[in-house]
Formats: structure tokens, C-alpha cells, sequence
């Protein structure tokens, strides 16, 4: 059955479309369907897309095509839009090169149903669907009516006051009523009918797009501010125009023009008395600094984008536990709310990243509340599904309120498809996988549309189609192989593992050949253990929280009810003995079920060789490198060294432990100042690529990193952090040594750029080794180092593939085919099997000669939906399943090869090496890994590697053999003729020069009566000129600033200087202290990461001046935090900040800052509380709650059976500490009799933060 996967379209949510859409296209079962991708783009063109554009990380990287895209000084990526009006043709000529276009009346020969994974217009208001129906193509999810009703927020906030459903107070604002009107009798009608905290959101928008929440501190500034954002307009003042530097001009155009967060092109921009439509980046930063030049401070220019909307919603916020709830068509018809799921987050906004990134977000399922209030929220979407006419299935968002109201706040007929959305995170406490749950909604709609349309049989025949082949694949899948999907661990890159091990599972569920089951590694202490995770802890965004869970595994009666209910679903769709427990098994039972082994894991455990050992002494086939290439390759020192001794170019590594630092902090610095200068790149030894790599700048930043580095167990070194400049969440690993690296720069290279390179390993029918080279990615830092963020996360990552090293095809060949080619040797050396990924720096000279410098190999690279890997692999024919296909049939054809002869060498690279040898991971440099294809290997030794030794050559050393070198060539240039004839006419020239100009200004100023020119320093300016006018001299003001420290109309400076001889009527030329300030733009928070005192330094180098106005006492937030400040009595906010706030040089700003208070207090008696009373006692003790041990459903009605740290009568703790209390539902033995349970019933419910979730 042909499945047309719709996706893109012209809404501001394209980007989540287009993921959800790969997500699509991966998942479905391909025993059952073939995905046929239709790519709809901002013309509401639809295009069958050639396949590898689907692993594009973002819509701009292929659409609009490269070659068409105007030149960009300022690296702008653009959507179709910013190409201006195109004729048809035009359109059809863009089209032709990503693929083929499709009218809709070309459809049902192409397609048999629709997947409709489109948000927003041309997507979930009913239109598309409109169209399928005529068409007679069914289509997946609800009818047309309910689509208009789910995406006018207006017409379903109306529909549930019809339906006596609660909903928050709400008020409508029209776009001319708000352009006509005054935003002070808005401001106060919305306080008069919502009040304080309230919603502005955009009516037809998904609910992280233009939404905006509002404090009563904010006041009318920021009303205006948040309803202008949820029309998508902006006013912008001239005077904050012109204040911004080149490139904070440039990142404003980025900011403003951006679609998730900003406007989006193309946009009318209106400027005294007239607008102009403008459609590309660098033609609104060229019409901003042209129109700016001349234009008077007082003035503003007007900036509105066309995708804009004409109503916003004004809307109450509601206390309570904020929830999601999916709800589904069961088995028998019935309609059924899955477990509704809680977010967790530390603010009122539920933002674009922390809705959409993976892992970035904390879900409780289900929402931790009493069961009957649970229940009372299934009920309530139930009937808001029914009575509303939704089909297959739908999303439905609200709060769970204080007062014990059901709040509906948002419906979402498409919710998105990520692979951490609700649509599979709810899916899965049932028992169904991705793949499983989307051939359940195509089953599904299927029955939907053939009940709308009974009289249509072609419905019934695709419906009948597709049980046929349902009950032939459940026939088929016991001869699958079986794969234990290995992920997990505890090293820094732990949560990308579990991204990594998730996709990897999906993709394998989705396959006909292979049967996955995903395991667990949980570190405890120095042991591993292995558990067989269930769906639904599979897909728990991070592996802190699986092992959280783990060891408080207990099923919520809630959920253990439903997953009754839906007993059918999964005989139909699944399995109905699937398992819904966590369970640790031995190496010896994951040997007796898997055929093989993909390991998922990054860093130690994992890419070390300790499991591959493990997993070859059991007999186990698995992916990547052999067990001595990954102990190498683990390590980014012994990488590079062997890379060195066999002629590479490496950066200066110099490797130190923590034994000296703790013998001589100062000699361990100095060691490191003398072998680098700064600036110096800082990194751990053995862990992922992104973690703790900083570019230390001077002394302070690298006692920083290393006191953090070395810090003890426990202590998280605020100070330090600081100064790193780390995000408040960022993690920052303990190791036992610090790699410092010279960083790495361009030499006269006239092309220089960071890359990444993955690879492939085949074997041929003579058992050699054949490595296929992927094409280089080209990797954008939005810091100075990659962050996770940029290389794996979807929307955000930062590559370009391929890498931009020409224009010209023949040139880019000729480059990319020496750093493939340098690659390879690079992989060889290090005999990397599998797969990989190899980061570099590529410097390209003038004569195209390329110098590849090695960062890292990574043996075990991260295969995350965005991962850049998918991205070459496409160009080189491989889909993602393809891609993990190869990479694990390499591993079973390596273990069958085992007994055989040893492999030949490839004859047509015979590559000479000097291998690094480890036995033991980090431990013994004498040590060799195995070399491709042979059991004993002889190298060819390089002169430094005969010596025996790894240890770098001296420093002094290597500084001796320089000079000596540098002594002779410059004694050969200095007695050279050619030098020392053209060194005597340079010298004679400069003596004729000096004396004809001493000769001419003796002439020239002895003329006339010659006068000592007075003191005009420290005087007034107008005394000075009258002095000066008395003494027959005139002053010229050449230079004036302002300095809030001296007094204004002051002279500072003067030319000629006091006392010296002038004649009559000179000019002295002058520099004063100017009266009126100048305006400086204030930085924003996180540029000095929200500390107050690298913030005030900040403002000290501007000239302005900071006070502690208050210091509030806050648990969670870093000591000297900025919480807010004040100007003049104008409260300052970080998103006013980041739009630009101008405040004169010389004032002053009152900030409001976090302390910690200092001191200890009694530990307080915890066990035998209920929940609530624990928290109080805690609170009112200046402590702070920590981890919350134990799956109990209703907390507040939990008791406290164990706390970290124990009572014990007159001990005390610091203010400000954590305690980690353990929960049970049962009151604990040995409790005192006189403890009155009901004084302590929890009946007041914890005060959440409330959004909507998309």
C-alpha cells in the first residue's frame, strides 16, 4: 500500500512538519507500506522529494537549491519566500531539482492514503483535507469540520463555553482594532477582565509560535511589546538602529526575521510615510543602515511580516498541574484518553526549544496527581473528543486546576511526530511502538473515512488489503534477527545515547529483517548491569531519569487499567504479552535471545573496547571498531600521537593528571603556559567531542576549567562556572586528567574550515578491507565550539553538506578527494572497522593542496534523527535503515570470518603505519591494536617512533633545535649582498628625509613673534577661550566624550602642550569632557551568564554605574544571579534586552540579585511524614528538596520512609543543601501512634506554571 507522507508546508511550524515527516518516513512498517514522500512547499506546490533530501537537517538546507540562492554576505539561510514573486515557470525550474512535481489530480494514481503531517495552514484547518476528499484519497486523522475547529483557537474556546467545558478567561483583540486604538485602554481592559499572569497568543498558531506571558511588573511596555509579537510586528526605533555594531545589526536581522521566533519574510517595512516590501535578509539590513543614516533619532521604522494574523487571544493563567492527553478510537470503537503526561520546566513559557529538542524536557506520565482527578481529566477529554467530532485520534492540552477544574486550553487534530512527542511517548505506556502506532492510525482512519463514506468501495478494499498483510507479517516475524539495542551508560554524552539507541530501535522495528530489543546499561559504582527496558521507559528523554525509574519501578494503577482497556489494540497491532517491566539480565541470557549486539553507548562504557570484550568472549557480533582500535581511539591524546608518528599534522598536545595539579597548582599552570599559548583548547581525555571542550582565553579561565576538572565529589564550583561562561543546567564532567590542545588556525591557508567526515568498512571476496568515504560536512558553530546542540538536535544542527569548499565541481572534487583520501590513511593507522566519524580542519593553500589536521576519531559516532551522518549516507545511496543495515551486517560477517584465514591487505592503498598498541584502555602506551586484516603485524617505524617512547620531545628541547635552525638562516639572510645593499639605501633616505623636514620646520616656524603657550588643562572651556583670546591664540575642539567621574566642559588635553613655544595666533588644538552623555545599548544577561558581577564589569567598561538595590535568597539559581533591574523606576527584562535598550552613559541600575544564605541548621526528622509535610519542615529550614525516590502516584499522600542525609539528633547541615527524601504509599513500621495522618492529607495541591504543549 502506498502511503503519501505530507509534510512542510507554508505554515511557521514547516520545520517541525518536516521532521515529523522523516519521522513518518522512517517508521512505517515496510512489510505493510511504501512511503511515497510529498513534500509540500511555501507555494503550496507538492513535490515528490528525490529520498535523500529527507535527511537534510532543516527545509533551507536544500529548498530553495543552493545554485539559486543570492550571494549573502552575512551567510543568511532563506525559505522560498525570500526569492520574491516567481512566475510559474520559475517555480517549476526549482522544483525540478529536488524532485518532481505532483498536481492534485495526479494523486490517487500515486498514492492509495494520505499521512498528513502538516501543521497549521494547508494542514490542520481543513483545507488539504478538503481536497483528499474530493479527490477520493483518504486520509489520516479527523474530518474537515473538526480541523477548522481545532486551528481557530477563538471558534473552540467558544464551542467548550457551549459545551459547559471550563476554560480560562479569555478576551479577543482584533489587528485594526489595535493599529486604530490605544494600547494603555487595551493594557487596562485586559487587566480589568483577565488580570495578572496572563496569555497573549496568535489565534491560528501552533502554541509555541508568537506566545508571549505577561507580568504585572511588565506593565504597559511590555503589553505592547507581547501583543505586537502575536501579530508578528516590531518597532523598531532609529536611535537603537544606530547604536548596534556591525554584526549586532546583523544577529537582530537573523532574530527578527527568523519564523519560529521573529516575523519571517517576506516583510512590509514602513518608514516616514512609506512602506516597501522587502524579501530577503540583506535587503532589510541594507534598507535599515541606508534609511537610518539620515533619519532623526525620534523616528522608527515599522516591520510587519505576511504571514501575519488578524486576531490575538488574551487569556487568564490558571493554577494547577498542567497535563496532555491524547485520546484514540479502541479497538471496539469506544473513544479512549491515553495517560495524560505533565512537562516539567522552571517557567510560564513552554517555549519553541524546550517543546521541540530532545531532551530537553523532563514528562511525567501519568501527571502526578490523586486517580480520581486523573480520571477525571480522561473523562473530560473523552467527552470534548465526542462531542466535538474528532476522529483516529487528537491532542488535547489544559491544567488540572487548585480548585478541581478540568481547564481545556488547546486541540491539536496533528500533533507532532518527533520521536519525544506525546503522540508516542503516551503510545508506548500501551504497549505500542512508533511504528506500531502509526500503521495503527493509518488502520484507523482507514475505518474512519469508509464509515463517513460507506458507498466508496475502494475503501473497503484498501481496508481489507491491509489486514491481510498485517496477519502475513505477524506470520513472518519470528524469523527475524534479533539485535539488543545496547544504550545508556554514565558518561558525559549518556542522554545522546539513549536519542541514539531510541532511533537506531525504530529503525530496526520498522524493518522486515530485524527484531530489536532495546538494553539498558546502568553503571552503579564500578559494576554494570544489563536491563531489558519496556517501551515506555524506553522512550524517557534521558538516561538519568531510566535509571531513576529503574530503581523505583512500580505501575501506576491509572496506567495498569488502561493498558486493559487496550488489550486489543495491542493483540491487533503489537504483541498481547508484551512486557511493561524493567528486567536485569546476564550477559548469558542476552547471548541465549540476540543474535547481535548494536552498541548505542558514547564515551566509557562503549567506545572504549570494555564491551566489546565482553561481547567477543560471549560469541556476539557487533558494530563498530575492535576491541584494541577502541581503546585507542577513546583517547584523543594517544589518537593524535599515533596519527603524529606516522606524519600528520597534529595540533601541540600536552596531557597533565590531577596527582600534579594537586602537588603544585602553580607549576602545573606555568607547565602549561610554557608548551601553549593562549588562546589554548581544554579538554577531558576520553570523552565525547562536545564535552567540556573550552577555548581558554587567559590565567583565570584555565584555573577555572582545571579547579572544575579536578574539583571533589560533591562540589560543583559555582565560581568556576562562571567564569567558563556555563549555561545553569550545563554538565561539566570530574576526570582524573586534562588534555590542553594549541588551537588550530588557518597558516596562510586560503581556505580554512572545521569538518566531519563519516565512513563505511566493506568487506571484498579476498577479505580485504575496502573503507568508502562519505562526502565532508562542513560544521557552523553558533559558539566557538560545537555544542550537542549543533550537531545532533532537529533545527538545530550546524553543517552544511556538503562542505563548501567550491563553487566549481572539478575543484570541489579535487579537494574533497585529498581529504577523503587523507582520511583513510588516518582510519587505517588506526584500524577503525564499521563505522566512524572523523572531525578535522581542512586548510586549503593557493595551490589547492589540501593539510587535513585531525581533531578525533569518533568510533561509535552518535546516530541521532539529525544526525549529520544520515545526511552523507543519503548522498551516497544509503537511506538510514540501509546505513545501520551495513553497519551491522559488517559486524556479522567480521565474527564469521573469525576462524578464517586473516584477510589480505588491499593492494590499491598500501599504507605505511606506526600503530599505537593498547591492551588496556588508557593504560599501557607499549601496547598495539589490531591492524586491519592481520593477526601480526610488522609497521614501518617513522625515526621518533624507534625510539622507543611516546612522551612528546621536551618542550626546551624542541625550543633549542628552533633556534639553532632560526640562527643560522638569519646569520646566512644578514651577510646575504642583496640585504645589505638594499638595508644601506633604506638608511640613507631616512637620514635625507629627517634633515630637509628639520630644515623646513626651523624655517617655518621661526617666523613671526614666538609666545609659551599657557596651561588650558582642568579649565573651564569658556575661561579657556577667553584666556586664550586675551593672549591673541585660538582653540579648536578636536575630540570630546563623556566621563560620569569628571566635570563636564573640562579640558583634558592639549596640542601644543603647556610651556612649549608657538607663534602668535596658532590654533591650540583641544579635547574636553562633553556635557551631554552618550547612549550605550546595554548587553544582554546571558552574554556575562546572568552573573551580577561580570555583568557590572561589563557596564563599568560603558560608563555606567550598578547598585544592589535587593538580594533575594534562591535555592535553585547560583548565588549572585540576576533576577531583574531598574532604570530610573523602568524594570528591565531580558527580552527587552535582547531587542536593545539604550540607557545613557553615567546612570545608574538597580539590580535585584540571588544570594545563598550561610550558616547550618538542625537536620531536620523527615521519616513518617506525608509528603507535604516533609517539603514544608525542609523549606522552613533554609534546605532544599533534592531527588524524590519512589513511584507512588499521589505524592502528597506518600509517606517518607528514608532521607539523605539521616536525622541524628544535634547534627546540622549548611543553609541551602539538598535532601533526597524515599516514598512509599504505606505508612512505615515503627511510626509513633500519636501521628496524626489526617492533619497531614496533602489536600492543597503545589502550585504549577501553565502552558500548552505541542
Amino acid at each position: 500500500m502506498k502511503v503519501g507522507i505530507l509534510f512542510g508546508g507554508p505554515s511557521r511550524e514547516r520545520e517541525i512538519s518536516f521532521a515529523g515527516g522523516r519521522t513518518v518516513y522512517d517508521n512505517l512498517d515496510r512489510s505493510l507500506f511504501e512511503p511515497v514522500p510529498l513534500f509540500v512547499d511555501s507555494h503550496r506546490n507538492i513535490i515528490l522529494l528525490d529520498w535523500h533530501y529527507i535527511y537534510k537537517g532543516a527545509i533551507r538546507n536544500f529548498y530553495p537549491p543552493k545554485a539559486v540562492l543570492p550571494p549573502s554576505a552575512n551567510h543568511f539561510e532563506i525559505y522560498l519566500e525570500s526569492l520574491g514573486e516567481l512566475s510559474a515557470e520559475q517555480q517549476d525550474e526549482l522544483i525540478r531539482q529536488v524532485g518532481s512535481k505532483v498536481e492534485l489530480e495526479e494523486l490517487p494514481n500515486l498514492i492509495d492514503i494520505a499521512f498528513l503531517a502538516l501543521h497549521g495552514p494547508y494542514g490542520e484547518d481543513g483545507e488539504i483535507q478538503q481536497q483528499l476528499a474530493e479527490l477520493n484519497i483518504p486520509y489520516t486523522g479527523s474530518a474537515v469540520r473538526a480541523c477548522r475547529i481545532g486551528a481557530d483557537k477563538a471558534m473552540l474556546k467558544e464551542l467548550l463555553a457551549v459545551g459547559n467545558f471550563s476554560r480560562p478567561r479569555m478576551m479577543a483583540l482584533y489587528r485594526e482594532e489595535w493599529l486604530q486604538g490605544k494600547a494603555a485602554d487595551y493594557y487596562q481592559e485586559a487587566i480589568d477582565k483577565i488580570g495578572f499572569p496572563m496569555f497573549i497568543r496568535p489565534v491560528s498558531q501552533g502554541p509555541a509560535i508568537g506566545v508571549s506571558t505577561l507580568e504585572e511588573e511588565q506593565g504597559l511596555e511590555g503589553f505592547d511589546l507581547a501583543i505586537n509579537r502575536a501579530f508578528f510586528r516590531e518597532i523598531l526605533p532609529v536611535y537603537e538602529w544606530k547604536d548596534r555594531s556591525k554584526f549586532e545589526r546583523s544577529e537582530y536581522v537573523h532574530l527578527v526575521t527568523d519564523l519560529r521566533d521573529g516575523l519571517g519574510f517576506p516583510i512590509d517595512v514602513s518608514f516616514q510615510g512609506t512602506t516597501q516590501t522587502l524579501y530577503h535578509p540583506e535587503g532589510l539590513l541594507d534598507y535599515l543602515n541606508k534609511m537610518s543614516a539620515d533619519a532623526h533619532d525620534g523616528d522608527a521604522f515599522i516591520l510587519e511580516s505576511h504571514h501575519k494574523e488578524d486576531k490575538v487571544l488574551i487569556e487568564a493563567y490558571t493554577e494547577g498541574k498542567p497535563f496532555s492527553c491524547m485520546v484514540i478510537r479502541n479497538e471496539d470503537k469506544s473513544v479512549l484518553a491515553l495517560p495524560p503526561t505533565e512537562i516539567i520546566r522552571d517557567n510560564h513559557v513552554f517555549d519553541y526549544s524546550f517543546r521541540y529538542m530532545l531532551g530537553l524536557s523532563q514528562k511525567v506520565t501519568p501527571v502526578e496527581l490523586p486517580e480520581a482527578q486523573i480520571e477525571a481529566i480522561r473523562q473530560e477529554c473523552e467527552r470534548l473528543f465526542t462531542e466535538l467530532g474528532f476522529k483516529v485520534y487528537a491532542r488535547i492540552d489544559g491544567v488540572f486546576s487548585k480548585d478541581g477544574q478540568v481547564v481545556i486550553t488547546e486541540l491539536k487534530t496533528t500533533s507532532a511526530m518527533l520521536p519525544s512527542s506525546f503522540l508516542f511517548h503516551q503510545s508506548a505506556e500501551i504497549g505500542l511502538n512508533s511504528s506500531q502506532f502509526l500503521t495503527y492510525i493509518l488502520h484507523a482512519s482507514l475505518q474512519e473515512r469508509l464509515a463517513e463514506n460507506p458507498e466508496k468501495e475502494h475503501y473497503q478494499g484498501l481496508l481489507t488489503q491491509m489486514e491481510q498483510k498485517m496477519e502475513a507479517a505477524r506470520a513472518t516475524a519470528s524469523r527475524k534477527r534479533r539485535i539488543g539495542v545496547l544504550f545508556g551508560g554514565n558518561s558525559f554524552e549518556r542522554h545522546l545515547s539513549v536519542q541514539t539507541g531510541r532511533n537506531v530501535y525504530e529503525k530496526l522495528a520498522s524493518s522486515t529483517l530485524y527484531e530489536p530489543l532495546p538494553i539498558f546499561l546502568y553503571q552503579k559504582e564500578a559494576t554494570y548491569e544489563l536491563y531489558e527496558l519496556p517501551l515506555n521507559l524506553m522512550l524517557t528523554d534521558n538516561a538519568d531519569e531510566i535509571r531513576a525509574k529503574i530503581d523505583t519501578f512500580q505501575v501506576h494503577p491509572v496506567v495498569q487499567a488502561i493498558r486493559q482497556e487496550c488489550a486489543g489494540l495491542r493483540a491487533r497491532y503489537s504483541s498481547a504479552d508484551i512486557g511493561f517491566t524493567p528486567r536485569k539480565c546476564s550477559e548469558e541470557e542476552l547471548a541465549q535471545w540476540a543474535d547481535g549486539v548494536f552498541i548505542a553507548l558514547h564515551g566509557r562504557p562503549g567506545e572504549d573496547g570494555q564491551v566489546q570484550q565482553i561481547l567477543e568472549n560471549i560469541g556476539i557480533p557487533y558494530n563498530g571498531s575492535g576491541v584494541k582500535s577502541s581503546a585507542v581511539t577513546i583517547n584523543k591524546y594517544q589518537t593524535l600521537q599515533t596519527l603524529k608518528r606516522n606524519g600528520f599534522t597534529v595540533s601541540e598536545q600536552l596531557a597533565l593528571p590531577r596527582e600534579d595539579f594537586e602537588q603544585s597548582p602553580e607549576e602545573f599552570y606555568k607547565r602549561v603556559e610554557n608548551q601553549l599559548a593562549y588562546p589554548l583548547v581544554a579538554k577531558p581525555v576520553d570523552d565525547g567531542s562536545s564535552s567540556a571542550v573550552k577555548i581558554l582565553k587567559n590565567r583565570e579561565e584555565l584555573e577555572a576549567f582545571t579547579r572544575l576538572m579536578f574539583r571533589p565529589p560533591g562540589e560543583e564550583g559555582p565560581e568556576a562556572r562562571r567564569k567558563l561562561r556555563l549555561r545553569a543546567n550545563e554538565e561539566f564532567p570530574r576526570k582524573p586528567e586534562i588534555l590542553f590542545e594549541s588551537l588550530i588556525g588557518a597558516r596562510g591557508a586560503r581556505l580554512f574550515m572545521e569538518v566531519t567526515i563519516g565512513l563505511l568498512t566493506h568487506y571484498q571476496e579476498n577479505g580485504a578491507i575496502r573503507y568508502e568515504l562519505f562526502e565532508p560536512s562542513e560544521i557552523l558553530a553558533a559558539g566557538e565550539i560545537p555544542s550537542l546542540e549543533d550537531k545532533f538536535f532537529a533545527g538545530e544542527e550546524q553543517h552544511v553538506t556538503p562542505a563548501r569548499f567550491s563553487n566549481r565541481p572539478e575543484e570541489y572534487q579535487a579537494i574533497a578527494g585529498q581529504v577523503k583520501q587523507q582520511i583513510e590513511r588516518a582510519a587505517r593507522i588506526l584500524n577503525i572497522q564499521g563505522y566512524a566519524r572523523m572531525d578535522a580542519f581542512v586548510r586549503v593553500y593557493t595551490d589547492n593542496s589540501v593539510e587535513t589536521v585531525i581533531i578525533e576519531a569518533n568510533s561509535l559516532p552518535a546516530l541521532t534523527p539529525a544526525a549529520v551522518l544520515f545526511q552523507q549516507a543519503a548522498i551516497n545511496g544509503y537511506t538510514p535503515f540501509e546505513y545501520i543495515d551495513k553497519i551491522i551486517t559488517f559486524g556479522f560477517e567480521r565474527q564469521a570470518r573469525k576462524a578464517a584465514p586473516a584477510p589480505a591487505v588491499e593492494e590499491k592503498a598500501p599504507v605505511p603505519v606506526d600503530p599505537l598498541w593498547v591492551d588496556k584502555a588508557g593504560k599501557s602506551p607499549e601496547a598495539r591494536p589490531e591492524t586491519a586484516g592481520k593477526e601480526e603485524y610488522t609497521p614501518t617505524k617513522s625515526p621518533s617512533a624507534q625510539r622507543g617512547s611516546l612522551r612528546a620531545q621536551p618542550f626546551w628541547q624542541y625550543l633549542l633545535e628552533k633556534a639553532k635552525v632560526g640562527a643560522i638562516e638569519l646569520g646566512r639572510f644578514l651577510s646575504s649582498p642583496i640585504f645589505l645593499r638594499n638595508f644601506g639605501g633604506i638608511v640613507g633616505m631616512l637620514l635625507l628625509f629627517f634633515f630637509l623636514t628639520t630644515r623646513f620646520l626651523r624655517i617655518y616656524t621661526h617666523h613671526g613673534e614666538s609666545l609659551q603657550v599657557p596651561n588650558y588643562v582642568g579649565m573651564d572651556m569658556r575661561d579657556a577661550e577667553r584666556k586664550a583670546q586675551r593672549q591673541n591664540f585660538k582653540l579648536s575642539v578636536i575630540d570630546s566624550f563623556f566621563d560620569s567621574s569628571k566635570i563636564p566642559n573640562t579640558i583634558y588635553q592639549q596640542d601644543p602642550k603647556p610651556l612649549q613655544q608657538a607663534k602668535r595666533g596658532r590654533t591650540i588644538y583641544v579635547s574636553k569632557y562633553r556635557v551631554t552623555p552618550d547612549s550605550a545599548i546595554l548587553p544582554t544577561l546571558v552574554s556575562a551568564g546572568y552573573n551580577y558581577t561580570q555583568y557590572a564589569i561589563k557596564l563599568k567598561r560603558m560608563d555606567i554605574k550598578t547598585t544592589v538595590q535587593e538580594k533575594v535568597f534562591d535555592s535553585k539559581q547560583e548565588e549572585n544571579s540576576i533576577l531583574y533591574f531598574y532604570h530610573k523606576g523602568r524594570k528591565i527584562t531580558d527580552d527587552m534586552l535582547r531587542r536593545g535598550v539604550k540607557v545613557p552613559k553615567g546612570a545608574t541600575l538597580d539590580f535585584v540579585i540571588t544570594e545563598r544564605i550561610t550558616g547550618a541548621v538542625p537536620i531536620p526528622d523527615l521519616v513518617c511524614q506525608r509528603y507535604d509535610a516533609a517539603t514544608f519542615l525542609i523549606e522552613g529550614s533554609n534546605l532544599v528538596l533534592g531527588e524524590v525516590f519512589g513511584d507512588v502516584g499521589f505524592r502528597e499522600g506518600a509517606y517518607v520512609y528514608k532521607q539523605e542525609p539521616e536525622y541524628v539528633p544535634g547534627m546540622q547541615m549548611e543553609i541551602g543543601q539538598k535532601v533526597n527524601i524515599y516514598l512509599t504509599s504505606t505508612r512505615p513500621s515503627g511510626c509513633p501512634d500519636d501521628l496524626d495522618p489526617s492533619s497531614l492529607d496533602g489536600s492543597g495541591q503545589e502550585e504549577q506554571e501553565n502552558e500548552d504543549f505541542n
